[in-house]
């Protein structure tokens, strides 16, 4: 929202009695539903890249004027025709903004906040292996994937453990059901030695690539992101338990064809039986 007289955003910056920034901001919006969008896509986040603040993730919260109510303030000054006319004038512009924003666009941006969102819940952990590793036992990435898992399973629940086998770089994954776990295995695992190595740790931006390699689909492996290779990994469950599906249930109809050929022969032998004491009898 914006001053009536500037036209600048309404942000209040709070400061001690030194006249020191406390750290602490007040937004107004135009719309109550910002509130909540806001404090959806901002709460427990870092306000600035690079070096962790030390005091931790930012806070955000629906403001509570509650007590205000219970000091005596002065009333407030009667607005003027002219500041009437000015707050009129700028609802109509914020009204207008918004029935500009399209209905695309609004879920064009709610499916960026939606990503954003999920890529905090990312870990990305590099030097976890070598290729070397990797071609000399075919095994080494389940095991990798199973003791990262059960180590970070200690500092929240896990959802996903993916070993990225095309990195040099021995990517892992780690994808948590909370973003506060995600930033505690940063805090956690960044720095810590594993297999020898120095373990590199932060959250997944939502934009890095990185390969995976199959020998069935390529020689040189394929970028991707976490997510993607979620889904990837899901379509290749269900297409093999369709494949178990429809493997059964061609087991299923050649058993019934073998159990009817054989109930055809006997009925044959049992007619050539038959024939057989008619003829013994005559």
């Amino acid at each position: 929202m914006e001053e009536l007289d500037t036209g600048k955003p309404r942000i209040k910056m709070y400061n001690d009695e030194n006249g020191n920034f406390k750290g602490d901001a007040l937004v107004v919006y135009f719309r109550p539903e910002s509130v909540k969008l806001a404090i959806d896509c901002l709460d427990e986040t870092d306000f600035r890249l690079g070096p962790r603040n030390p005091d931790g993730p930012m806070r955000v919260q629906e403001a509570d004027f509650s007590y205000k109510r219970d000091k005596d303030v002065e009333p407030k000054a009667t607005m003027t025709a002219k500041e009437k006319q000015k707050l009129k004038e700028r609802g109509e512009r914020l009204n207008k903004k918004l029935s500009d924003w399209g209905d695309d666009e609004a879920e064009q941006t709610l499916k960026a906040i939606k990503a954003a969102e999920e890529a905090k819940r990312h870990v990305i952990m590099k030097h976890m292996f070598t290729l070397k590793e990797l071609e000399e036992d075919p095994l080494a990435s389940i095991e990798i994937a199973d003791d990262i898992r059960s180590e970070c399973s200690k500092i929240g629940d896990v959802v996903k453990v993916v070993v990225w086998d095309g990195e040099a770089d021995g990517v892992v994954t780690v994808r948590f059901v909370s973003t506060a776990d995600a930033r505690r295995c940063v805090k956690i695992m960044n720095g810590r030695y594993f297999g020898g190595n120095t373990i590199l740790a932060y959250i997944w931006d939502g934009d890095e690539k990185f390969k995976k390699y199959n020998p069935r689909r390529d020689a040189e492996g394929k970028m991707v992101n976490p997510l993607d290779a979620e889904i990837e990994e899901n379509e290749r469950l269900e297409r093999y338990g369709d494949w178990l599906e429809s493997g059964a249930n061609q087991k299923t109809d050649k058993n019934q064809e073998t159990a009817n050929d054989k109930t055809a022969k006997e009925e044959t032998a049992e007619e050539e039986t038959d024939k057989s004491q008619e003829t013994g009898t005559n």
